[in-house]
């Protein structure tokens, strides 16, 4: 039986009242949105003027982060213009310049909070304001970063002065703290050139530990206190370890910290190349001040061992130290730059390491027979004692 014309309109306004119901109970569900200005892109500005950048901003309801290009490079505004991680911000930039517009979303500021794009002045946002400047004064990009996508690629955007929502298919990481975009890297000493490491608490010398020969071989000192053994092989390396891989969690200037008595750790390098640590405690956490200077170089055990005799043939060696010692120096400089006039704040682990004295790297030591693995077997009966006379 055929539908006649009436009944099938009918039908479709039926349809579409149950629609507009579920819509009115349901509420705003993500949906695709119109194809109008898909596929393109989403900020070709920026694109076209990565070179000319000078400054962005990243702000929340509760944090802002300010990078700003200097002379040096960029720099953290809100740490004082410490160095940035310029790779991080090149990540973020290469996220936004190249992101498009896959699908259009709600117009309505209602939903705009399922999409975490509520303005930022209101306590509840979830937003990331981003602001970029060139060489004018005003901004030349302003928009929100919202949510991710949820099981897809991409993240909810908008303009601050449009009300028109996008999703689009990159996912650029808006990080509002200042400590997410420090320059992580303090020292670029990898532990194979450590030649020694030295401790004082309170001025007090606890202990040196060196080794003759570089790469993986275990520091350790001359001489042991009496029944005492290191924990472990290798025990002192953590005294430097410790902090040649630490990344700071956070900055701030040396001058609002008091580094009277803070416990000192000084590594050689066998290439000369000398670093201080002081480290101390204080209301807001761990802070180590660094420094760095130039010596002269630590013979290693490992070297080839010369079998010129003339001083003519031992020239080329001294010209290598000499190589060597300038280098350290050169060295020293590139870091007392970076680290001059700066506290840096540091982990517990870290700061642990760096105030342990030498009783915190040893053990009693123990009988010949149980380091061998073998228990001490006690005395059979009647063999304790003075032997007696029948």
């Amino acid at each position: 039986m055929q539908m006649n014309q009436n009944s099938r309109l009918g039908l479709a306004a039926a349809i579409v009242a149950v629609m507009v119901l579920l819509v009115a109970v349901l509420g705003y569900r993500e949906r695709p949105g119109t194809v109008a200005g898909a596929e393109s892109p989403w900020l070709p500005q920026l694109k076209q003027q990565l070179g000319e950048l000078r400054r962005l901003r990243l702000q929340s309801s509760a944090e802002t982060v300010t990078l700003a290009r200097g002379d040096a490079g960029w720099v953290v505004e809100e740490r004082a213009a410490y160095p940035a991680d310029f790779r991080q911000l090149e990540t973020l930039l290469e996220a936004l310049a190249s992101a498009r517009l896959v699908e259009q979303k709600t117009a309505r500021p209602e939903y705009f909070d399922r999409l975490g794009l509520v303005d930022i002045e209101q306590p509840a946002s979830e937003a990331v304001q981003l602001e970029i400047w060139n060489a004018g004064e005003q901004p030349f990009v302003r928009v929100l970063l919202g949510k991710a996508a949820e099981g897809r690629n991409g993240r909810y955007v908008r303009a601050v002065s449009e009300q028109q929502t996008w999703l689009i298919d990159t996912s650029p990481e808006p990080m509002t703290n200042p400590a997410d975009w420090l320059e992580r890297k303090l020292f670029d000493v990898d532990f194979s050139r450590v030649a020694s490491v030295s401790r004082a608490l309170g001025g007090t010398p606890e202990f040196r530990a060196a080794r003759a020969v570089a790469g993986d071989v275990p520091l350790a000192i001359d001489a042991l206190p009496a029944g005492k053994a290191p924990r472990y092989q290798g025990v002192f390396d953590a005294a430097a370890r410790a902090i040649l891989t630490a990344e700071p969690e956070d900055v701030r200037k040396a001058a609002e910290l008091d580094f009277t008595g803070a416990a000192e750790t000084v590594i050689g390098s066998f290439d000369g190349l000398n670093l201080t640590v002081r480290a101390i405690k204080a209301k807001d956490g761990n802070w180590v001040a660094l420094g760095a200077a130039a010596g002269a170089p630590v013979p290693r055990a490992d070297a080839p061992a010369s079998e010129l005799a003339s001083d003519e043939e031992l020239t080329p060696l001294a010209d290598g130290a000499d190589t060597q010692a300038a280098d350290a120096a050169a060295h020293a400089e590139r870091l007392n730059r970076r680290f001059e006039g700066w506290a840096f704040k540091v982990s517990d682990y870290v700061y642990g390491e760096l105030v342990k004295g030498l009783a915190d790297y040893l053990q009693d030591e123990q009988p010949a027979a149980m380091a061998a693995g073998t228990p001490a077997q006690p005395a059979a009966a009647g063999q304790t004692g003075e032997s007696r006379d029948e």
